[in-house]
């Protein structure tokens, strides 16, 4: 590794971590000042509130890591053009290319790392950090479990496997209902492609009823659509939706398969299974946009400007993920275009300002 490579890592990957300390700091104060009166009006524990922000720091170094990447890239190039480092550079024959390469190659660690995170540390940390956030304001334990790929409830004398629910219609799909009578004894099973919440009653389509009498054999019905009583609501079964956040994308790809296997639609999901891919990449992007932006003016860019730039274009990445993932998850853009879109975008306004770089 030459002296010139070093050098650039160095201050690269020093003024990365101040960014990603500062914006990471940043972020957990407004989560702090967001959730505290929540917590307060439910007279949380100190432990179990500290245990919640403690959860919520792999996410925010997660998502705060490509600002990072940005800003650490216009002030190292930035300062070092106000020295006039590069222009002595330049003058000795070093290409843009050759500066850039060290920065872009710790990009690329980076982005390993994230991934990282993102199939190990993030979703389970996002999973803990729900269920102590449901303790502490609703009061209540989660009631249900997932488990191959399938989502298992216990309430009110009956235990309910659903493989799939879609919060925005009220549907769910791949169910099946297991009822027992006051000794815990299976009284009633339904089976059902799918059920829908109308007029206050769960309508199920495709379904089979049996039911187990004390002595005898089952019986065993088939119907087009049976109307089911049942003690739930659909905002009872909200937990029943499995948040992506929460999920690795080996477990997403497992999901995914089982669900289109049995003919439901996984658009939702399979959207956040690129998504996995696609955002912790961004920051190699940055490193590539942030160097043409630090060396457009011969001065290089500022600190107070380098910070700015960073949030500014951060948050139109973000604004440009979130939609194309919005649209992706309508059907509306194919999944994997949908969560690679912003990518490309930004990629191409990179190598633009790259190429109107003096190099």
């Amino acid at each position: 590794m030459s002296i010139l490579t070093r050098y650039l890592t160095k201050e690269f990957t020093q003024n990365f971590f101040l960014g990603l300390g500062a914006f990471g700091a940043t972020y957990l104060i407004v989560e702090f000042f967001e959730r505290i009166n929540a917590f307060l009006h439910n007279q949380a524990p100190l432990p179990m509130m500290a245990a919640y922000f403690l959860h919520k720091i792999p996410l925010i170094l997660f998502q705060v890591a490509p600002a990072a990447i940005l800003l650490a890239t216009l002030i190292t190039l930035g300062l070092m053009s106000r020295h006039n480092e590069i222009m002595a550079m330049k003058s000795g024959g070093i290409s843009l290319w050759r500066i850039a390469s060290p920065i872009l190659g710790v990009a690329m660690v980076i982005y390993f790392v994230l991934l990282g995170m993102s199939e190990f540390l993030v979703p389970p940390s996002n999973q803990k950090a729900r269920i102590i956030r449901g303790l502490i304001i609703d009061k209540k334990m989660p009631v249900a479990t997932f488990k191959q790929n399938q989502v298992w409830i216990h309430s009110h004398q009956a235990i309910y496997n659903i493989n799939l629910y879609h919060p925005e219609r009220d549907i769910l799909e791949g169910i099946t209902i297991y009822q027992f009578d006051s000794n815990f004894q299976l009284i009633q099973r339904v089976d059902a492609r799918s059920a829908r919440w109308k007029e206050g009653h769960w309508v199920f389509s495709e379904a089979s009823l049996t039911r187990f009498a004390p002595e005898g054999f089952p019986v065993r019905k088939k119907y087009p659509e049976l109307i089911v009583s049942l003690p739930e609501t659909p905002a009872d079964f909200r937990v029943v939706e499995k948040d992506p956040d929460e999920m690795n994308y080996r477990e997403l790809r497992d999901y995914v398969r089982k669900i289109e296997r049995d003919g439901y639609d996984a658009g939702k999901y399979r959207c956040a299974m690129h998504g996995k891919m696609s955002f912790p990449f961004i920051g190699v992007i940055m490193a590539f946009l942030g160097i043409p932006l630090a060396l457009r003016k011969e001065k290089g860019a500022g600190i107070a400007l380098g910070v700015g730039l960073s949030i500014l274009i951060s948050f139109f990445y973000w604004v440009a993920f979130s939609f194309s993932l919005s649209l992706g998850k309508a059907g509306a853009l194919p999944p994997f275009l949908s969560a690679w879109l912003g990518n490309f975008i930004f990629a191409l306004v990179g190598v633009h300002f790259f190429l109107s770089v003096r190099h």
